[in-house]
């Protein structure tokens, strides 16, 4: 990321790191259950990382349709889609934030259900609709004749980067699904009491987004000097402060 100054991948980065430490937190949660805020922190730590892994979608895909130069292939404006949808998913993050927080308490938990399901349901919303807003662009590319006009920069093509980000999103989508039906469970429930579902379901499919993002890398697609104006990218660029 500092090397090939890609900052727009902070979110991933502090999303990765907040993953690690959920899962530490849930082992040493394990070992100590009588310890309620140790649980509520490994529960957050693992439930809030894929909304920032879907802020570094969002703002790729921005950079793809400038890098390309075709935002009429996009069904919104590439800054718009970036900025609706990164503010989309701070509101998830925020709520599921909460709800996963009162969870953690017996006096909360129902509400705390309730309220971790509609911030689930606004990620599941938001990226279900990028997701047809990025296969759309897709098909639009594939039709024109700028497909075969964009020069490639780095050692990869922005449609691999593209195809990258659909993927992630399908898998990001399927975790969500996964989350929404455990918590509609209850903590009595199946997924909730049984350990490998968590792993299988959850942490499994988070470590596979993660492992894309370093096997194509949007700087080895991009390139230094590429057609991509600097002031469209920072357009692209929402820092994590400012949400």
């Amino acid at each position: 990321m500092i090397m090939k100054r890609t900052w727009f991948y902070t979110a991933l980065v502090v999303g990765s790191f907040m993953m690690t430490g959920g899962y530490v937190s849930r082992f040493l949660s394990a070992k100590n259950p009588e310890n309620i805020g140790l649980y509520i922190v490994q529960s957050i730590l693992i439930l809030l990382p894929p909304s920032l892994y879907a802020a570094t979608v969002y703002m790729i895909y921005g950079r793809i349709v400038h890098f390309v130069n075709a935002p009429e292939a996009s069904v919104i404006r590439p800054t718009r889609v970036t900025k609706i949808f990164v503010v989309g998913d701070v509101f998830a993050f925020q709520v599921q934030g909460a709800g996963g927080g009162l969870m953690g308490k017996a006096e909360n938990a129902d509400l705390g259900k309730k309220i971790l399901l509609v911030g689930l349901f606004a990620q599941l919303f938001f990226f279900g609709f990028f997701l047809v807003i990025a296969i759309i662009f897709d098909r639009r590319m594939v039709k024109s004749a700028k497909l075969s006009s964009v020069p490639q920069h780095g050692k990869h093509g922005w449609r691999k980067l593209l195809m990258l980000l659909l993927v992630a999103s399908v898998i990001t989508i399927a975790r969500c699904v996964y989350r929404m039906i455990e918590v509609g469970g209850g903590h009595d429930g199946y997924l909730m009491t049984h350990e490998w579902a968590m792993y299988v379901f959850d942490g499994a499919p988070m470590m596979i987004v993660q492992a894309l993002f370093h096997f194509v890398h949007a700087g080895d697609v991009f390139g230094r000097g590429g057609p991509v104006k600097q002031e469209c990218l920072d357009e692209d660029y929402i820092a994590l402060n400012d949400v």
